[in-house]
């Protein structure tokens, strides 16, 4: 989450909240984790976000973004140049700290203005490409050099 009043708006709050609700749950509760908030002053790495809660998560929201925003910006040439989100870094991430059953979300947002209306499609159709080089086509999890052929 966000703000303070948004529960999980830490690390920690985010751990404490998943053992309380999953502590009695008939079925258990997953984190979807967004690579564009930026939460707490402290913890505005997405990387720790996904370090710290990979294994308790089945979703993650992609959106290019620079430090401490959460721009939704397409992953096309421009935007990676100046976004702070590498495809290779966060599957690296998700991988090293026990994710599984991973659904990437691509959370992309243009403005709705007449001029950028020309630019959604093919920055849509360059971030595909961008994230399909780093993926899987089969969809293997975790990702390995072989399944990425």
């Amino acid at each position: 989450m966000s703000l303070p009043r948004e529960m999980g708006w830490t690390v920690a709050e985010a751990k404490m909240l998943r053992e309380r609700v999953n502590a009695d749950a008939g079925a258990p509760m997953y984190y979807c984790l967004d690579t564009g908030h930026a939460p707490h002053p402290d913890e505005r790495d997405p990387y720790l976000w996904l370090r710290e809660l990979a294994s308790g998560s089945r979703i993650v929201h992609l959106q290019q973004t620079e430090w401490g925003h959460s721009r939704h910006w397409p992953f096309t040439e421009e935007y990676n140049a100046k976004g702070i989100l590498s495809a290779d870094k966060v599957l690296q991430t998700l991988v090293e700290n026990g994710a599984e059953d991973i659904f990437l979300a691509f959370e992309i947002s243009h403005r709705e203005r007449y001029e950028v209306e020309p630019t959604v499609i093919p920055e849509l159709r360059e971030s595909a490409r961008y994230w399909r080089s780093h993926v899987p086509q089969d969809g293997a999890w975790p990702p390995t050099s072989e399944s990425a052929q």
